[in-house]
């Protein structure tokens, strides 16, 4: 029953970063700002351009 839940949690954490994800670059094509807690605040940022390469590299 361990694995099970754990696997849910797994899930749900990956769900939540895709949403992330999805709601920074609608963010940042909209020009708009997202809030973030930092130092015991709300602060609201622009999201930075996401520059990390998604597949592998070519092996040549």
């Amino acid at each position: 029953m361990k694995n099970q839940h754990e696997s849910y949690a797994i899930k749900g954490l990956k769900a939540l970063k895709r949403a992330a994800k999805k709601a920074a670059e609608d963010a940042m094509k909209n020009n708009l700002k997202i809030p973030i807690w930092k130092d015991g605040k709300i602060e609201y940022i622009i999201p930075e351009i996401d520059t990390e390469q998604g597949a592998p590299g070519d092996a040549k």
